[in-house]
């Protein structure tokens, strides 16, 4: 008599291998197809189509190609980023160097508004200084105190925020006659927490300044022309 025939009479029935432990068992054995080369000729797994089947070392080749496949999806989209954020470091640099070079109030503001537009293909950049803070030697298209606060009031407690709606009367404010070419824009404040006055990028792509983007390169713009017209204006 066989011991599974004493077990099964003595009540005690041998459970089956469940599929958890043959997968432990392989995870911890893998070389047991080395050992067994002959299970490979045996084994047969349906193909993904639904349409025949396939072997074993043909299913891995698959897998593999397709790992492999996502792997350079994955280097390539990593290499664009870096690609990216290289250039926006150059145009960076560029801007920071044509600041620097400005040697007047309004040589900044020229600098500013062209660079800008440029380093970035913009479809138009302004800059506002309220009235208060103007002088003889800065001198800003002057906007209301109502749209002033309208404009801040949209931009909220931060440094810079992003718009694809923003209101007919307040672009035709920022850009003037290229207003109806700015379909998306950024509101860059100057000199936070004070806010003297904010500058504005406009876009003619509804997508390129989303509400739902980063704004830390905005912000370091913003940043970097507020340092510079204090220098000048020093």
């Amino acid at each position: 008599m066989s011991k599974q025939d004493e077990n099964s009479e003595s009540g005690n029935v041998v459970s089956e291998i469940n599929e958890e432990e043959v997968l432990s068992y392989l995870e911890k054995h893998p070389d047991l197809l080395v050992k067994h080369p002959e299970l490979l000729e045996r084994l047969q797994i349906p193909h993904n189509t639904g349409q025949g089947m396939v072997s074993l070392i043909e299913r891995q080749v698959e897998v593999l190609r397709d790992k492999n496949r996502k792997q350079e999806e994955r280097l390539l989209a990593l290499i664009s980023n870096a690609q990216q954020n290289e250039d926006i470091t150059e145009k960076l640099h560029h801007y920071c160097l044509q600041l620097s070079s400005a040697s007047s109030i309004k040589e900044l503001l020229q600098n500013t508004t062209s660079e800008l537009q440029q380093l970035f293909d913009l479809a138009a950049v302004s800059i506002h200084i309220k009235p208060e803070y103007q002088n003889d030697s800065l001198q800003t298209p002057t906007l209301s105190e109502k749209t002033f606060a309208a404009l801040f009031d949209t931009l909220g407690k931060g440094a810079c925020s992003c718009h694809n709606a923003l209101d007919d009367e307040l672009l035709s404010s920022l850009f003037g006659d290229d207003a109806s070419a700015v379909k998306s824009c950024a509101l860059l404040a100057l000199d936070t927490p004070h806010r003297v006055g904010l500058i504005a990028l406009g876009a003619s792509q509804r997508e390129r300044f989303s509400p739902q983007m980063g704004t830390l390169i905005l912000t370091r713009l913003g940043e970097q022309f507020s340092s510079a017209l204090k220098r000048n204006h020093d």
